[in-house]
């Protein structure tokens, strides 16, 4: 039962943040986020962030004659991640425990939204969204 609750919360966090800075499927994949903490002054720098399918955890890219998307752990330091998928309403759909070069594919979703999260032991090392089409 903790567990259950625990990946809600994680869902939770997962849809505000996305909420919080958009996602759009561009060319590469990658949409900068941009926030301005310059109070006004002009010339000031602004932080940037970056949600991809393509991050320094997992490499994750459709099928194009099928509809799955495939999942890529990358080096990862050596270590196990945990790749969990998500849908808009916080549900659990997948956990994959992956090493290094394994590849997953997801299957059997249907034609919606999705959030993904990958975590390196306590540690989350990544998340963004995918769309199946």
């Amino acid at each position: 039962m903790k567990i259950k609750t625990t990946l809600t919360s994680y869902a939770l966090i997962v849809l505000c943040v996305l909420l919080i800075q958009p996602y759009s499927s561009s060319a590469a994949g990658i949409t900068p986020a941009v926030t301005a903490n310059d109070g006004g002054k002009r010339g000031a720098k602004k932080a940037i962030t970056y949600s991809s399918r393509n991050n320094h955890s997992v490499r994750i890219y459709p099928d194009a004659l099928k509809r799955v998307m495939h999942v890529i752990a990358k080096g990862n330091d050596g270590k196990k991640i945990d790749f969990f998928v998500f849908d808009l309403e916080g549900t659990l759909i997948q956990h994959y425990k992956m090493s290094a070069g394994d590849h997953e594919k997801l299957v059997n979703l249907e034609r919606k939204k999705y959030v993904y999260q990958v975590f390196s032991g306590d540690e989350e090392s990544a998340i963004g969204q995918f769309e199946m089409r």
